[in-house]
């Protein structure tokens, strides 16, 4: 009996053992929170790798499953989603503290929550999961740390604490990234709107494991993609506290974008020992408002007084279109020394580019580059910007209606600027300038149907009168300018002298040809403005083919003009010509004819050499031919001096006009040559593949001119020769001259210049024909063989950062490119009559190379070989410091006494957007920091 019952006893403890592990199975899949417990719980250290009582995960049916399987805990009311968790060496179950232990590579997901370690406890009762490394005492290190993630955001501790139902946690030792920084602390706590308390914590750009700099505080709030918020706190440079801090800090952690994130812009420091003195300029701050805008706000202060702003942005609408501006303010005092009595200089600078991406019917696009004359010359910092001496500025917008009509307006201002050569100083640096630079404003607008072929049969027929096409244009503008009113004593350009100053003139010798543009002399630039229309019908005849190689295209146009001026001539004795202007509404109108001729040949010379086989020329013969038959409401016949010479005067466009003596009718032939020569050379070698191929010799050598039929002398034109080649593979030779035909004598009307005669420049021994001017060019780039080979880059650029670098292709340097030399030589002569001749000589050098992969040297210099004296010089050091860069630049020769001398250095950190770019920024050496 006894015996019997403890039979009994043995199975049912065997059927309760194996239905308890069962039930445990199930546990492990479910989300009950309140199982049933074993009489005798087993428990675990928490904190010690235990034996497993489980060895391997099992699985929702009970079968022993491979221990990286996933199990999971299922869903109830307080949860809103599955747990699931897996380990790559075991799982172990503790029903009685409810409670799952994941040893060796663990993770657990829930929802967004990723959290990866080397042992992860998770309580399905509280809800809660901890996780830590593990010491490998061989390697001396802790492994698989605890990594945890949120909605992508990312945070590496040494030890975690988290409940998923309240999501407050408690971490140790944390690293994580917002934004643009790094942020480390010794402890943090974490509260259900995912903001986190940071003790012991440090904020950083760099992202070395020993940070280069860091801003040490006690604590800091940081609000995940908006903010993080620090209590009083003091800056550390390699290790090294530094005395400088605030009581509180806010810095701003907007969601990563490619045009960069929102931050303080460092200001750079220098000095400009012959003018402002020392300064602190370009600092301010960078808005990255969105992904289609951001802007940037600077400022400059000077010691002596000056100081500036400046606002810019870029823009871009995908497949709409794109663009930059760009304003600057500089008000600087004039003087070596800060003093009240001193006249400030007002300076300003706008530049706009928008250019839009080619779709629909309409396109608005502007190209504005505006400033006052002595901007350039006191303020810009780019090489290129200071001795540029002219600028144009246009916006436009153009609208097509269907395929037959088009319109289109636009607004242009030309600038000149003053010529520093005549500029003066007196004992306390103020400068004046006799050369006020030109100005040239107009708004323009055209109208225009697209030429149709009014006797077109559908299908076409091929009969010669469907060629005929005819269209329409019709276009106006209000235009002014600012030339100075002068008497003239001078006939140069006129050929005649004035018997009274008239609204518009030539001026006395020396003196300035232009008045300043301000608020006193605006209303004589307004009156000096003029309103023009015009209209013409062209009118296309059927081509014709001559000998079956020769095509002429005839052609018709009936114009007219309208104009608010007109200048009436009246010969007044002595060599003087009265001119007066009349006030009102002039309409000329004419008709003209003409016909277009051109055609190609071919000649080869055979050469059968070791490489060359042959040269072959092609010659491009081109001629036009026009003829007005009645011009008389253009010009005036007027006698312009005693010797009774007659001119044909513009009465409407400019005084003076081109002197021309045709008479009320005008025919003319206009001619050119164009050749090209390129050689057929074998290859060097056969691994090409190819038999032969082909070099270019001469890009171009171009012969033109014209021949006035109607002129009653001087019918031939100026000849101007233009030849450009690529010799010797990396050396660009251009070439350019102009000739005059006719032979020039001393004449007292015409100054040092002379009187053209009608006689042929070699019959009066003066040379086959007069040089005007010649200008010569030659420029090439030398760089380490391999080196202009694209390379493929790990991360292509950004939409943004790629506008960044076409935008500004001089202010990036390649690091990858050891060095890299350009050599550039310009000559130039140019001489009128009989005066006399002017040359200029210069040759630029620049360059840059790198001393080491993070340092690099550039430089930009250049002789004024006429002068015998350097042009503006730069010199710019650069250093690579992971998270920061250094710069240095120094201007030691100038064109100008203010530039000479200048200096800048500069250390920052790297913004977010330059470091990701594949080139390094280069800031200061030409854009920035050079003066």
């Amino acid at each position: 009996m006894f015996s019997s019952n403890r039979k009994i006893s043995a199975r049912v403890a065997i059927s309760l053992l194996w239905l308890t592990f069962l039930g445990v199975g199930f546990e492990a899949f479910s989300q009950v929170l309140a199982p049933k417990r074993l009489s005798t719980p087993v428990f675990l250290d928490s904190m010690k790798r235990a034996t497993p009582v489980v060895p391997k995960v099992i699985s929702a049916v009970g079968i022993n499953a491979d221990s990286t399987q996933t199990d999971s805990l299922q869903t109830d009311s307080d949860l809103k989603s599955t747990v699931k968790y897996s380990a790559q060496d075991s799982t172990v179950m503790d029903p009685g503290q409810q409670e799952v232990h994941l040893y060796g590579k663990a993770n657990v997901t829930y929802g967004a929550i990723i959290l990866d370690a080397d042992y992860i406890r998770l309580n399905w009762k509280t809800n809660e999961v901890f996780a830590r490394g593990n010491y490998d005492s061989t390697a001396k290190k802790w492994i698989g740390q605890p990594i945890f993630q949120d909605n992508g955001e990312k945070y590496d501790t040494k030890e975690l604490r988290y409940n998923f139902k309240s999501k407050k946690g408690f971490i140790k030792g944390i690293v994580t990234q917002q934004g643009d920084g790094n942020i480390r602390g010794t402890t943090v706590k974490k509260d259900e709107e995912n903001n986190m308390y940071v003790r012991g914590s440090i904020y950083t750009t760099c992202n070395l494991a020993q940070p280069h700099f860091h801003i040490a505080a006690r604590k800091i709030k940081v609000i995940p993609e908006k903010q993080v918020i620090s209590g009083p706190f003091h800056l550390v440079i390699a290790d090294v506290p530094l005395p400088v801090g605030l009581p509180f800090g806010f810095f701003p952690v907007p969601k990563k974008k490619e045009i960069g994130t929102s931050g303080i812009i460092m200001p750079q420091y220098g000095e400009e020992p012959n003018g402002r003195g020392y300064y602190l300029r370009d600092g301010g701050y960078y808005w990255a408002i969105s992904e289609k805008i951001n802007m940037n706000f600077t400022g400059q202060i000077y010691s002596k007084g000056s100081w500036g702003l400046g606002v810019a942005s870029t823009y871009a609408q995908k497949y709409r279109y794109s663009g930059s501006f760009n304003a600057r303010f500089n008000r600087n005092l004039q003087g070596n020394e800060v003093k009240a009595l001193n006249r400030p200089r007002n300076d300003f600078s706008l530049t706009w580019s928008h250019a839009p991406v080619p779709r629909g019917t309409s396109s608005f696009g502007a190209s504005v580059n505006i400033g006052s004359n002595s901007f350039n010359q006191f303020n810009e910092f780019s090489t290129t910007r200071y001795i540029q001496n002219v600028a144009s500025s246009s916006v436009q917008y153009n609208k097509q209606f269907g395929q037959f009509a088009r319109m289109g307006s636009s607004i242009r201002v030309n600038q000149r600027f003053p010529d520093r050569s005549k500029e003066t100083r007196d004992s306390l640096g103020r400068v004046t300038n006799t050369d006020p630079g030109a100005l040239d404003a107009g708004i323009d607008f055209n109208f225009g149907v697209n030429q149709i072929a009014p006797f077109a049969l559908k299908g076409g027929t091929g009969a010669w009168y469907e060629s005929f096409r005819l269209g329409m244009d019709f276009s106006g503008g209000i235009s002014a300018n600012n030339t100075k009113v002068y008497a003239d004593t001078s006939t140069a350009r006129l050929g005649f002298s004035l018997f009274n100053p008239p609204a518009v003139g030539t001026p006395e010798s020396g003196a300035p040809t232009t008045y300043a543009l301000n608020s006193q002399s605006l209303p004589e630039f307004i009156k000096n403005g003029q309103l023009t229309g015009r209209f013409s019908v062209p009118i296309s005849l059927p081509n014709i083919k001559l000998f079956r190689y020769i095509n002429i295209t005839p052609g018709i146009s009936l114009s007219g003009e309208t104009f608010t001026k007109k200048f009436k001539y009246e010969y007044m004795g002595n060599n003087k010509v009265k001119v007066d202007t009349l006030q009102g509404f002039y309409f000329a109108n004419n008709v003209s004819f003409s016909a277009s001729m051109n055609t190609r040949v071919y000649g080869t010379f055979f050469f059968h050499g070791k490489r060359l086989e042959a040269i072959r020329h092609t010659l491009i013969p081109s001629a036009s031919f026009s003829y007005v038959p009645d011009q008389s409401n253009l010009f005036e016949k007027t006698v312009v001096n005693q010797r009774g010479d007659v001119r044909y005067l513009n009465r409407y466009r400019t005084i003076g006009g081109n002197l021309t003596t045709s008479g009320t009718s005008a025919a003319g032939i206009s001619w050119s040559l164009n050749n090209l020569f390129e050689a057929k050379m074998r290859p060097k070698s056969d691994s090409t593949g190819k038999q032969f191929e082909k070099k270019s010799i001469l890009d171009n050598l171009s012969l033109n001119g014209s021949y006035n039929l109607l002129a009653d002398s001087l019918k031939m034109s100026d000849i101007s020769l233009n030849a450009n080649a690529q010799l010797f593979k990396n050396l660009n030779f251009n070439f350019s001259a102009n000739f005059d035909p006719y032979a020039y004598v001393k004449d007292e009307l015409y100054g040092a210049v002379g009187r053209k005669i009608n006689r042929w420049s070699f019959t009066e021994k003066q040379g086959l024909a007069r040089l005007n001017n010649v200008n010569v060019a030659l420029s090439t780039r030398f760089a380490p063989k391999g080196s202009d080979k694209p390379k493929k880059a790990n991360t292509p650029n950004t939409e943004e950062q790629q506008r960044l670098i076409n935008a500004n292709p001089d202010a990036y340097v390649d690091f990858n490119i050891p060095w890299t030399l350009n050599l550039s030589y310009n000559f130039g002569y140019s001489r009128q009559g009989l005066s006399k001749g002017t040359t200029i000589q210069a040759l630029r050098v620049n360059g840059d190379f790198s001393l080491t992969p993070n340092w690099k040297f550039v430089f930009d210099t250049g002789v004024d070989v006429v002068a015998k004296a350097p042009s503006i010089t730069n010199i710019g050091i650069t250093r690579d410091l992971h998270c920061w860069e250094m710069s240095f630049n120094w201007t030691p020769f100038a064109g100008s006494g203010i530039r000479a001398n200048n200096y800048s250095f500069e250390i920052r950190a790297k913004s977010a957007l330059l470091r990701d770019l594949k080139l390094s920024r280069r800031r200061s050496f030409y854009d920035r920091g050079s003066f």
